[in-house]
């Protein structure tokens, strides 16, 4: 039975009626959850006609993050009831009894997605738009009061070193698993980044990937939803700062694609009422720069082991020798770039 068969039956046993799917279509990227968009159709017991978009989050045969289903959705949940641009979950079963694998099924919000890097190309006064929405709902992330919507399943670190050092450990620890071969720049940073541990004396919720490319965005540039919380945690904030202000993910000299990480920095201190530490923000670059070499070789073990024909999980090993760059320039080992 085809995945769109599938659902129809689900919806239409959850909904107790019966249930139309069409524009059944699979999004292109999805490496760490398979995405689909479609819209439902079916008629209320008045005889009303109800029509709504959703999407579809499949947990994939591998990937190149494997995290929890149940903390993901219960993240979205509460960012949900706190107000935030996020879309609601309406369906989920974690076995895969009905889709085959565990799955999620949300509302579809209005909005385009952009690449990982905000596109050049688009308005200047577009890109000035999303600029603020980006930094201003961070702010609002990160001032949210989380522990009170039952999220006992993230473990708090409490303030002091704890939480860069979890960090570390944990991309340390996903890398020596899954790399295939020894990766001599990679381990330096790691050992950069082990004898700089900085401490925090805020915790706050971390979304975990706050970057370009996981927003919906409208024609003016405002945004309309955030996406993608299958990394979140509890950490030191400058943990989103210093991966939204990535090399990876900038152009031009703009973080983010969006506006220049001085500008975005202080774009924040405005907006939280708070001093942010430029050097915790480089440590988290480094550390994010490390976390994106991680989660690459993740997906190139999936493919090297025949777990998936994926295309997005063999791509990303193609980018290990621009992160390597990357890397030492962060740390400030000669001119990287030359030679």
């Amino acid at each position: 039975m085809e995945l769109h068969e599938r659902l129809t039956g689900y919806l239409s046993e959850r909904l107790g009626t019966a249930v139309r799917v069409s524009g059944f279509a699979r999004k292109s990227g999805g490496a760490s959850r398979e995405t689909y968009l479609f819209d439902a159709a079916w008629s209320d017991a008045d005889g009303t006609a109800v029509e709504r978009g959703y999407v579809l989050r499949r947990d994939p045969i591998a990937s190149v993050l494997e995290s929890d289903r149940t903390l993901e959705v219960r993240v979205l949940d509460a960012a949900h009831a706190l107000g935030l641009p996020t879309p609601k979950v309406v369906w989920r079963e974690l076995t895969g009894d009905a889709l085959e694998r565990p799955f999620c099924i949300m509302e579809r919000l209005p909005g385009t997605p952009t690449p990982p890097t905000f596109p050049a190309a688009y308005p200047v006064e577009m890109r000035a738009r999303t600029a603020a929405d980006f930094v201003s709902i961070l702010a609002r992330i990160h001032a949210a009061d989380w522990r009170s919507h039952d999220l006992e399943v993230l473990d708090d670190p409490g303030p002091g070193t704890a939480a860069a050092r979890r960090a570390v450990d944990h991309w340390r620890r996903i890398y020596e698993q899954d790399r295939i071969e020894a990766h001599p720049i990679l381990e330096r940073g790691f050992g950069w980044l082990e004898r700089n541990v900085p401490a925090t004396d805020a915790i706050t919720l971390v979304h975990g990937d706050y970057r370009s490319g996981n927003y919906l965005h409208d024609e003016s540039g405002a945004i309309t939803a955030m996406l993608d919380w299958e990394m979140a945690h509890f950490g030191d904030p400058h943990e989103d700062l210093g991966w939204a202000a990535m090399p990876y993910w900038s152009c031009e000299g703009r973080a983010g694609g969006l506006e220049s990480e001085d500008a975005m920095i202080a774009r924040y201190e405005r907006a939280t009422g708070t001093v942010v530490d430029r050097g915790r923000v480089r440590f988290y670059k480094v550390l994010g720069t490390v976390k994106m070499a991680a989660i690459s070789l993740t997906g190139v073990r999936s493919i090297c082991q025949a777990r998936s024909a994926e295309p997005t999980l063999a791509i990303v090993g193609i980018v290990l020798g621009r992160l390597s760059v990357e890397l030492l320039e962060l740390l400030g080992v000669g001119s990287a770039r030359k030679g």
